[in-house]
């Protein structure tokens, strides 16, 4: 059973310990960069790398929306959320093992 390269490179792209987590944190719901990075334990630059990376592979979508957040009130804030392209790339690469 042969998967294709371009099926190996998003599921590979998937399984980097930083960018499961970060995907494992948005599926429960959309957030900002600070909030994973707080969660995380990691520098906000690197999630951002990350946050990119998943944005590129079509797996993460982004829009900008007005923080209630009492620290940022008012404020734009990019918040991150799953798009259907990721369940389609778990149950394409499970239907293929």
């Amino acid at each position: 059973m042969k998967i294709d390269d371009d099926l190996l490179k998003e599921v590979h792209a998937l399984l980097h310990p930083i960018r499961f987590r970060i995907v494992e944190l948005l599926v429960e719901k959309p957030m900002h960069i600070n909030e994973m990075s707080k969660v995380l334990g990691e520098e906000r630059r690197l999630v951002s790398y990350h946050l990119l990376t998943l944005e590129e592979y079509g797996f993460l979508s982004s829009n900008y929306e007005i923080s209630e957040l009492p620290k940022s009130k008012g404020k734009a804030i990019r918040k991150y959320r799953v798009t259907e392209k990721l369940e389609e790339v778990i149950s394409e690469f499970k239907r293929r093992l």
